[in-house]
């Protein structure tokens, strides 16, 4: 087991033998941060055992694959912007530098058998997230930076071949799911449009995020009632659709339309939207408003994937409630159930915090409690997310933030633009990249070359 400080046992209150719950009380911010501190304390000491053996900064171990080491490390960004607790920040730091790849873009070489667009992305969102939290500037570049040129890359990958559009999930074609074209990559980079156009007030992302949307409406993965599917086959020209639903992509999804309705200045079609959106994400709630992941967690059929996704949702859920007062309320009282369902369904045992996938009473309350060392590193980031969403109501590192100071953004009028989406699509213009397109272009197929041989 691995060594913890002292500030554990404050937050523990004893039950049996070395077995203690963790307090919470939802309306006390000191109370919030001790929780949140104690979950993200247990991630880090996983982190550091990892690090000691395979000496790879960024990475856990070969059980996770490579996006839930971003998704950690996104969650650990917010975990010092929310609660301006900065002990884990240069472990943080180091991790991202050390996957950006040869292109910036996080896009490194050793994990290219299973890179995904959705892969990137979790990378991407960090970084974006660390320079919303003013997380102290890398070596060269910056986190802004190194999230635009995520966009710029995912751009040039846009598939206008097939379907209409649309991202494959995978990026190079030697890998499994290249023909899959799937909500988690293209919600996802619809989520970085949306918050890369609030943050620089660039048209250029707002119309790539109203393309994004309006392609995944035409094509099926959002219905009409705001319900997300998995994704589609683009071998069948994606005349059908998975039809699994993930709290992930729902509520990322939720978010990119929150930021839509805020740089529109709530244009009535995404004020319908996101009000859609919220309505419809009750299919992931249970009786006590705790969110389930519907798809799989009764059933006692998730996999370790998508035993991180709550923690995902959560964030992204909470997030939108900042950006858009409007559904605040009804949002903010799932995330507090959430996080309540979360602590109760945690503890500590021998001094490693040790949790299980389910929040709700009204979900399966089979399935075990384990540690991140034995296997549940997914669920205690989802309750380190869940518990850490309480303080989204009162954080300011999100409000339009550019290079460290105060933003004002200058929303150009073409951003309220119907989410149906225009019938042509705006040209990348290369907003927010830092090197030229073709030059991007270039040494992108080169990279994806050299690697294929």
């Amino acid at each position: 087991m691995f060594t913890r400080t002292g500030v554990l046992s404050l937050a523990f209150t004893l039950i049996t033998g070395s077995a203690a719950a963790i307090d919470l009380d939802t309306t006390s911010q000191d109370s919030i941060k001790l929780a949140a501190k104690t979950f993200a304390s247990s991630v880090v000491a996983f982190y550091d055992e990892t690090l000691k053996e395979d000496l790879i900064p960024g990475l856990f171990s070969d059980d996770y694959y490579w996006w839930e080491s971003g998704l950690a490390f996104n969650t650990l960004i917010e975990y010092y912007g929310l609660t301006n607790d900065s002990q884990f920040n240069a472990r943080i730091s180091q991790a991202l530098q050390h996957q950006l790849g040869d292109l910036d873009a996080f896009m490194p070489p050793n994990q290219t058998r299973t890179l995904g667009n959705d892969d990137q992305s979790f990378w991407g969102l960090a970084s974006l997230s660390a320079h919303e939290a003013q997380l102290s500037a890398p070596a060269t570049g910056s986190w802004l930076e190194f999230a635009k040129n995520v966009f710029d890359t995912q751009a040039m990958r846009w598939d206008d071949k097939s379907c209409n559009g649309g991202l494959k999930w995978q990026i190079f074609s030697f890998n499994d799911g290249f023909n899959y074209k799937n909500s988690a990559s293209n919600g996802q980079f619809f989520l970085l449009a949306a918050r890369l156009a609030d943050l620089t007030g660039n048209a250029t992302y707002a119309e790539w995020a109203n393309k994004v949307y309006s392609w995944t409406t035409d094509v099926g993965l959002v219905t009409d009632d705001h319900h997300v599917y998995d994704g589609t086959d683009d071998t069948n020209d994606c005349s059908e659709v998975n039809r699994l639903q993930w709290t992930s992509n729902h509520a990322e999804f939720t978010e990119g339309a929150a930021l839509m309705y805020k740089v529109s200045n709530a244009a009535q079609n995404w004020t319908d939207v996101l009000t859609g959106f919220v309505n419809s994400s009750s299919v992931f709630q249970g009786e006590d408003g705790a969110l389930v992941e519907v798809a799989c967690e009764k059933t006692g059929n998730c996999d370790k994937d998508q035993r991180a996704f709550k923690g995902i949702a959560t964030r992204s859920y909470a997030r939108a409630a900042v950006a858009a007062p409007l559904v605040a309320d009804s949002i903010n009282a799932m995330i507090s159930a959430s996080a309540k369902g979360a602590v109760k369904n945690c503890n500590v045992d021998n001094d490693d915090v040790e949790c299980r996938l389910t929040w709700s009473n009204s979900s399966n309350d089979e399935w075990g409690q384990w540690s991140v060392e034995s296997g549940s590193l997914g669920e205690v980031l989802n309750a380190l997310s869940a518990v850490q969403a309480l303080l989204w109501p009162t954080a300011g590192f999100t409000n339009g933030t550019t290079n460290g100071t105060s933003g004002s953004a200058n929303h150009n009028a073409s951003t309220t633009g119907n989410p149906s989406g225009p019938s042509d699509a705006p040209e990348n213009t290369g907003a927010g990249s830092t090197f030229a397109a073709s030059i991007t272009f270039v040494l992108a197929l080169a990279f994806a070359t050299a690697l294929s041989c």
